[in-house]
């Protein structure tokens, strides 16, 4: 008995490196994630930095939040994440960031973010102007002279300028994208579908880790 055992330990533990590395082997750089031509610098540390950039007024990148808040319930402890807004040289993308970037001077970016995306996609607000902006927010309980001067602050002037020089950086093809460790871009064409993005994005954080 000890001997077929220890030859069922043998097969078992052949057969879960098998598929350990048929699993990695799935992910493949050029095909399933883009090796970014020169690393950049990430903000994190130690840990390993997950950076999504995104555009409120992108469909895709409402439509990922499930999957993205799913993750995060999960994400490793030596992985940090990092929300960014992406500012692309047509209309509406400064706008977007500088949203983004008021509910974070204002401290209200954990209360109102997803109700922000939820407010353009599902409830169908018109955000045309800051003035649209700023009625959204007083709805929300945020003082209007108060957002008012938020929106036209300097933090939020560099914040949304550092935006756009990070946009360049990447050299994202679009939204919503993710840059691991400032090394690898991964997105929905790349990995193949929205679920499988965060697979690709757990083996480059394995990667990085080793």
């Amino acid at each position: 008995m000890k001997k077929i055992t220890a030859l069922s330990s043998l097969i078992i533990l052949s057969v879960f490196v098998f598929f350990t590395n048929t699993t990695q082997a799935e992910f493949v750089a050029g095909k399933n994630y883009i090796v970014l031509d020169k690393a950049i610098k990430t903000e994190t540390g130690s840990q390993v930095e997950v950076r999504e950039l995104f555009w409120y007024f992108c469909g895709h990148c409402f439509n990922i939040n499930p999957y993205l808040n799913n993750w995060l319930k999960t994400m490793d402890s030596s992985t940090q994440f990092v929300l960014q807004p992406a500012i692309f040289p047509s209309a509406g993308w400064e706008y977007a960031a500088a949203m983004y970037y008021v509910l974070e001077e204002l401290g209200e970016l954990d209360r109102l973010h997803e109700a922000l995306f939820n407010a353009y996609h599902i409830q169908k607000f018109q955000f045309k102007t800051q003035q649209d902006f700023i009625a959204w927010l007083a709805l929300n309980g945020v003082d209007e002279e108060k957002a008012k001067k938020v929106y036209n602050s300097f933090p939020v002037k560099v914040a949304v300028n550092k935006a756009k020089a990070n946009t360049y950086k990447y050299r994202i093809p679009g939204v919503p994208a993710f840059i691991v460790n400032g090394k690898y871009m991964v997105n929905a064409s790349s990995a193949g579908s929205p679920e499988k993005i965060f697979e690709v994005i757990d083996y480059l954080i394995q990667k990085e880790s080793q």
